[in-house]
């Protein structure tokens, strides 16, 4: 923290002087708010609850030149051990809440989790979002990064996104307006923030949903180290292949630095044994890397976020 700007910090209290309605809390832990349990420090965290405490902020942020980053439930992500030199911004309260509209269709907030827009939707008939149980990420970074497993991807029940664009605006965008991609979207690559998605699902009997939803999160316990802190896969498959398979082929099934270690039951994941520290991921990411191109001749790209 020593070595940020000091300036960040007194325009952070500008900020939040005064306003009493927007929770924010001073140098939060972000290893406590990750799925790797692992990072420093950032300057702020803020809980905003509706779309004009949002706007406010993140207009705010940008005016002061302060550096932000929107956090879902911190999967994804691998934070620097130095932490983020700026403020958090955790979507809540009407931003992480469902709601039911006409034609079989599902308004979720960005903030609400995976899990809760499933479960919402699987109590009122509807399903075809069952493939996405246990993924431990938020609406909003899930269409972000089109989430997907077991064949399907969040694409497909995407109708249209709720955005704050770049220049500050909210903005329905339609599906077609969109550019999904593996594992990611045009919407990252313009840093917008998904404030709410309109998904199309189908009338669906709640019994066979629920046995969809066990079938799916049997699949995941079976095949993904769950017992252990991870920020799910590592790296992204590259065409035709598997990092997995990659990454056990060239010997690196097991690896470990200090308490940092590549998954004995599914090696395109790193967990941290207990107190891992964000540089010795880093490092196991770069060995394996290179490891994999210099016997296949494969460059793997990341899956995870680095936060820096």
């Amino acid at each position: 923290m020593e070595n940020w700007s000091i300036a960040y910090q007194e325009a952070i209290e500008e900020l939040f002087d005064g306003l009493s309605e927007v929770r924010w809390f001073r140098n939060p832990d972000l290893s406590l708010l990750t799925t790797w349990r692992i990072g420093g420090r950032a300057l702020a965290l803020v809980e905003v609850t509706n779309e004009e405490e949002l706007v406010f902020v993140l207009s705010q942020c940008d005016r002061l030149g302060i550096p932000w980053r929107v956090l879902g439930r911190g999967s994804n992500i691998l934070v620097s051990d130095q932490g983020f030199p700026g403020i958090v911004v955790r979507l809540l309260g009407s931003l992480a809440e469902c709601h039911l509209l006409p034609g079989n269709r599902v308004e979720a907030g960005g903030g609400a989790t995976l899990n809760r827009f499933i479960s919402f939707a699987v109590r009122n008939g509807l399903g075809g979002c069952e493939f996405l149980i246990g993924i431990p990420g938020t609406v909003g970074g899930a269409v972000v990064l089109n989430a997907g497993c077991f064949g399907g991807e969040i694409e497909r029940l995407v109708e249209r996104v709720l955005v704050r664009e770049r220049n500050g605006e909210l903005r329905w965008r339609e599906k077609h307006e969109i550019f999904f991609s593996y594992r990611g979207s045009s919407l990252k690559e313009t840093s917008a923030v998904v404030v709410r998605v309109v998904f199309q699902l189908f009338s669906e009997n709640p019994k066979r949903a629920v046995e969809k939803m066990r079938h799916f999160f049997a699949l995941r316990k079976s095949s993904q180290p769950l017992d252990f802190p991870s920020a799910g896969s590592v790296f992204r498959n590259p065409p035709g292949d598997y990092a997995a398979r990659l990454i056990e082929q060239v010997g690196c099934k097991g690896l470990r630095l200090g308490q940092a270690q590549v998954s004995l039951k599914h090696s395109n994941f790193i967990v941290n044994l207990g107190g891992a520290r964000a540089w010795q991921v880093e490092y196991l990411m770069e060995w394996i890397r290179k490891e994999v191109y210099r016997q296949t001749g494969i460059w793997l790209e990341n899956e995870v976020e680095l936060w820096r």
